[in-house]
């Protein structure tokens, strides 16, 4: 059985039941306490009116008549207040019971009539905020934003809790602190208030309901918002700054120091690196490659024998601990990216090393 059914049954059968222990209170109370006369009252209640003065044996002083009601007065009609007062405070008990029969599914409703408010308003910040970068539907641009409108956002494809738990805190730090990439490519930017974004935590959720519970309709949606917001309803992707020549390759090396050459490699004469092992490259020019693979691959006679090793290094020594860096292995930097490093790599240690 429904629980909010017993519940409204319980109320009214409890409203009942104590409606029926005051009436025989008041009964038995009248029973064996009969009203009494006081003598003297009823007297100056039949010749005096509230607020009236009576005269006292003495000329010189009357007293006042007080304009309040009479103790015994009160108290006669003390039980009948307890009553009223129980009676409401019950009723109101009463009306909730039967306010659950009539709609017993309110808190399922307002679940989803909330959920449905954040999925609108997330809609109407993705339209004004990520159209650029993640397009019109929400299936990403090239070079620009990742897909967001796919099935491993969505929550009824993540049945396992802990998978659903991390994927939303993935797209939450996401949003919150963006995601930078190296100089040449778009980087996302931070859009949570405390790392200086404009979104503040309810319009993040927001975002993330719309991510996370957007139907196909209401990806469709977008661009009739844009329409009507008199925007562009194509995307105007922002363009990566252009890196090319040994100067963009040096820009390139010390942009983004967790994800290029500075965090392993040192390119100061003398400096130890930061990584135990890895090679300085103050002098790469004149003295690269630097191991016995990768001179073998020069050796050849492959003129792009270090474009190779940048873009994939552990496809020529296995178990090497620098990590490949084109997007076709996995990498985070494209092929002009790395065209870009080589030059500036090849310049090191030469008079045509750029400043």
């Amino acid at each position: 059985m429904d629980s909010n059914l017993i519940l409204a049954a319980a109320s009214v059968l409890l409203f009942i039941g104590l409606i029926a222990f005051f009436a025989f209170l008041i009964r038995h109370q009248e029973e064996v306490e009969p009203d009494r006369e006081v003598y003297g009252v009823e007297l100056l209640r039949q010749h005096y009116g509230p607020g009236e003065t009576v005269e006292q044996p003495t000329p010189y002083f009357v007293s006042p008549i007080p304009s309040s009601p009479d103790p015994l007065e009160i108290s006669s009609n003390l039980d009948k207040k307890i009553v009223m007062g129980a009676a409401m405070l019950f009723a109101v008990f009463a009306m909730f019971g039967a306010y659950f029969v009539v709609q017993p599914t309110i808190r399922a409703r307002a679940a989803d009539e909330q959920l449905d408010k954040l999925v609108h308003r997330g809609k109407n910040l993705y339209a004004n905020f990520c159209f650029d970068c993640h397009g019109e539907t929400g299936g990403g641009i090239q070079g620009a934003g990742l897909p967001l409108n796919q099935p491993g956002n969505k929550v009824a494809n993540l049945t396992d809790p802990q998978k659903l738990k991390d994927r939303e805190a993935l797209l939450r730090r996401t949003i919150e602190r963006g995601r930078a990439k190296p100089l040449g490519q778009l980087s996302m930017p931070a859009w949570g208030t405390a790392d200086g974004g404009t979104l503040n935590d309810e319009q993040i959720n927001q975002v993330l309901a719309f991510i996370e519970y957007g139907k196909d309709a209401d990806w469709q949606d977008i661009v009739t918002i844009r329409q009507e917001s008199n925007l562009p309803t194509k995307p105007n992707t922002p363009k990566p700054e252009v890196v090319t020549g040994p100067a963009g390759g040096k820009r390139l090396t010390l942009s983004n120091p967790q994800q290029t050459c500075v965090t392993c490699h040192s390119f100061t004469k003398g400096e130890t690196p930061p990584l135990p092992g890895a090679p300085n490259l103050s002098n790469y020019g004149n003295d690269g490659p630097l191991n016995d693979q990768l001179k073998a691959v020069k050796a050849s006679g492959d003129k792009d024998w270090l474009f190779h090793w940048v873009s994939n290094a552990p496809s020529i020594k296995p178990g090497i601990a620098m990590p490949p860096f084109a997007q076709s292995a996995g990498g985070q930097l494209t092929d002009d990216n790395i065209k870009a490093l080589v030059e500036y790599l090849q310049t090191l240690g030469t008079d045509k090393e750029p400043k």
